[in-house]
């Protein structure tokens, strides 16, 4: 008997427990359910602030679609424009080039043809005007130390000066 009187003890404690369960879990349904209800006003609310900021969006999006499309065409056109300049110019940066280094090819050639130039002017200078110059002024040299000699007082050599000449000459 001690035993029916454990088990029923037992028995009543689970039902105790069982209870005790299923009322948590009615608390937590009321609790969710009335969660549901707020998060649905909260919705409600959200919808009704946010419908007319999304309808002035959407309203701001189809009125600005065709000055979009007009931009986006206008920054096409001005792309193709540049990049057609930009070939443009790139011919007209190599054409400069090639023509600046061909002038500067005449301009070597002409300084090299001018110090050339010069330099056989010089030797024909040296050899037409110099050469034939010094010669002139040899034989005038020449001729003035003959007249000089001719003309000038000579003194008979005393026989001691020619005797010290000649010895300086061995």
């Amino acid at each position: 008997m001690a035993n029916d009187s454990s088990v029923t003890v037992v028995l009543v404690l689970v039902a105790v427990a069982v209870l005790m369960q299923a009322g948590a879990m009615v608390g937590i349904w009321l609790a969710i359910r009335s969660i549901h209800h707020e998060v649905q006003g909260v919705r409600a609310d959200v919808k009704q602030r946010i419908d007319p900021l999304t309808q002035a969006v959407n309203a701001i999006l189809v009125e600005s679609r065709e000055p979009v499309r007009t931009i986006t065409a206008n920054l096409a056109d001005i792309s193709r424009i540049l990049r057609d300049r930009t070939g443009r110019v790139d011919e007209a940066v190599a054409e400069l080039v090639d023509r600046s280094r061909a002038q500067v090819a005449r301009v070597d050639q002409l300084v090299s043809d001018l110090v050339q130039k010069v330099e056989t002017t010089a030797d024909q200078v040296q050899r037409g005007v110099l050469v034939p110059l010094n010669e002139v002024s040899a034989v005038v040299k020449g001729v003035r130390t003959g007249l000089e000699f001719l003309f000038s007082r000579r003194r008979s050599a005393s026989v001691s000066e020619a005797t010290s000449d000649e010895q300086l000459f061995i």
